[in-house]
């Protein structure tokens, strides 16, 4: 997904985002606290292996029975803004399963000054896989972030990753209209770049997401790839779950992959729309820590 604001020709983006944010604060706000959290996670076969933990993440490994294990994210300092640093590494051996999400939105507050850096890497070894299913992210006016996922997978290994961005709620009377946001992902398989995907979102975002070629009016958005030697001939059973309301979406398969979009006028009915694909499609379930 490629978008860009202020007139700016559409295509990837640098893998760095401006050092700014779109307001500027004094000298006593720059030298706020920042939040630094990181998760590193090894799975095997059999289970855990090993789990490291920093600052502000937190990661759950609650009871799962007859399903794959699930690890739950948290960041315990309720949202990122400015300046914040967050991580999660995952490693799966081979025949490793896991399913991931997080405890809660994440939330983009407003920033006095530079950019939340979200790094997130997982590796996959040979018949493993890896359901990446995070609950929203929250973008809050005049907020800043530069995330990046790095996948690197066997060439019989699974992946499935979920995002979903949300520009203000408006059931919250939330409102969007100048923020900062660039999110990477780069996923590679048996070594070769297989899919590149990059978000740009910056400067009046208020009448970017007006333009009938970007957003045309949506407030809600999410993408979902799989990576799979079986991943093509699931393009009918995904195009068959799609949603048919206020919720649009499109499904493509190719090279081994397939890409499912959605765009909605809010986060609850996309919400509604991404619970029944995924419990609808082969090999993927609604995470219980979801919060519908």
């Amino acid at each position: 997904m490629q978008l860009a604001a202020g007139g700016a020709a559409l295509g990837d983006v640098p893998d760095h985002a401006p050092d700014h944010a779109p307001d500027h604060a004094g000298p006593a706000q720059a030298r706020a606290q920042r939040a630094r959290g990181r998760i590193e996670l090894a799975f095997g076969a059999r289970g855990l292996q090993r789990l490291a933990q920093s600052g502000c993440a937190r990661a759950l490994m609650p009871r799962v029975h007859g399903g794959d294990p699930l690890a739950v994210v948290i960041n315990t300092a309720g949202g990122l803004t400015g300046g914040d640093r967050f991580g999660v590494s995952v490693t799966l051996g081979a025949g490793a399963r896991l399913v991931l999400s997080t405890q809660a939105a994440e939330r983009l507050y407003r920033s006095a000054g530079g950019r939340a850096e979200i790094r997130n890497a997982a590796v996959l070894g040979a018949q493993a896989a890896l359901n990446w299913l995070p609950q929203e992210t929250i973008l809050f006016q005049r907020a800043a972030m530069a995330r990046r996922l790095s996948v690197d997978m066997a060439a019989d290994a699974r992946f499935v990753g979920l995002e979903t961005l949300v520009l203000g709620r408006r059931a919250m009377g939330e409102e969007v209209t100048r923020a900062a946001i660039c999110d990477h992902w780069r996923i590679r398989r048996a070594g070769r770049l297989v899919h590149a995907e990059a978000l740009r979102l910056d400067g009046d975002i208020g009448a970017l997401a007006g333009r009938r070629a970007l957003l045309d009016g949506a407030r809600a958005l999410a993408v979902l790839v799989v990576v799979a030697p079986d991943a093509e001939p699931m393009l009918d059973k995904a195009r068959a779950l799609l949603p048919t309301d206020t919720v649009r979406a499109a499904a493509s398969a190719w090279d081994g992959r397939l890409v499912v979009r959605w765009m909605a006028p809010d986060l609850q009915p996309l919400k509604g729309a991404l619970a029944r694909f995924l419990d609808g499609f082969p090999g993927v379930a609604v995470p219980r820590v979801w919060q519908m």
